[in-house]
């Protein structure tokens, strides 16, 4: 059994973020996902990944900076 609890992970656009938010997804779990989307890398690329992730009813996706506090 699942749990309903969301779990929270940070850098969801990235290589490991993604996978493992696509792993949680499939497997029935909610899902919020952080990422600053800065550009460490192909931002594209990210987008893309966010698509993915984003046909999952239940993912959501915030877009922010952990170092910035007011935003957090």
């Amino acid at each position: 059994m699942t749990s309903s609890r969301p779990i929270l992970i940070t850098g969801a656009a990235g290589f490991i973020g993604f996978h493992l938010c696509h792993r949680l997804l499939a497997e029935g779990r909610q899902v919020v996902g952080l990422d600053s989307m800065n550009e460490y890398y192909d931002v594209a690329l990210k987008q893309a990944r966010l698509d993915r992730l984003k046909g999952f009813a239940n993912f959501r996706f915030e877009h922010v900076d952990l170092a910035d506090r007011d935003g957090v």
